[in-house]
């Protein structure tokens, strides 16, 4: 990924996506907004852009991505994916970028929603056991009414392979990490409709005055 105009650009930034082998796919986007046109997240909240996410990358604007909403919108449904016509994997971008964003703090309050349903799949290899008696009940007779066993089973060899791949892949580490991170405000979202080609600055100048 090259620089082509940005006085904020950060090199540490353009390794993290160097090394996530998506440069390339970034660099070979045409901009011709089929991802943003068939986006479901697009289509309820014109700010977002997918299209817009990858110029501004190009940009070297990676505070304005980072710091900002825009990258926690996606749910991963990859219809961005299937109609590329340059096959570019945006779906793996954000999830880069995600990454990226928490190692720096910003972000989470996305993602610690989601802690104890990893720190449940640790204990008992299932990600959602309900708490409360009465749902577990529920999910109990809905199960049986189908032909399935109350609750699902885990044996105890699947739990230690369970957790060995925690322990190979540093799951626990990185969420002990992630709580510690100091947490950065997300600030902005992206104008509606149309590209901002500008540096980070003039961005955040057109964005005050609504231009």
């Amino acid at each position: 990924m090259k620089r082509e105009k940005a006085s904020n650009w950060s090199p540490e930034f353009q390794r993290a996506i160097e090394e996530s082998g998506l440069a390339d796919d970034i660099n070979r986007c045409m901009f011709c907004g089929k991802c943003t046109g068939i986006c479901p997240v697009a289509a309820i909240n014109p700010s977002y852009s997918p299209r817009q996410i990858i110029r501004e990358l190009l940009l070297g604007n990676h505070e304005q991505v980072l710091h900002s909403e825009e990258i926690w919108r996606c749910f991963w449904c990859a219809n961005c994916l299937g109609y590329c016509p340059s096959d570019i994997k945006y779906p793996l971008i954000m999830l880069a970028l995600r990454y990226y964003a928490l190692e720096h703090g910003s972000g989470k309050k996305y993602a610690t929603l989601f802690t104890r349903f990893v720190k449940n799949a640790y204990k008992d290899a299932v990600t959602f056991q309900p708490g409360k008696p009465q749902r577990l009940d529920q999910i109990k007779a809905m199960r049986t009414s189908i032909g399935l066993v109350p609750l699902r089973i885990v044996s105890d060899k699947g739990k230690e392979e369970y957790r060995k791949l925690y322990e190979i892949t540093g799951t626990l580490e990185w969420l002990d990490n992630l709580h510690a991170t100091e947490e950065v405000p997300l600030k902005f979202s992206f104008e509606t409709g149309k590209l901002i080609l500008g540096d980070f600055k003039e961005n955040r100048s057109n964005l005050e005055r609504g231009v």
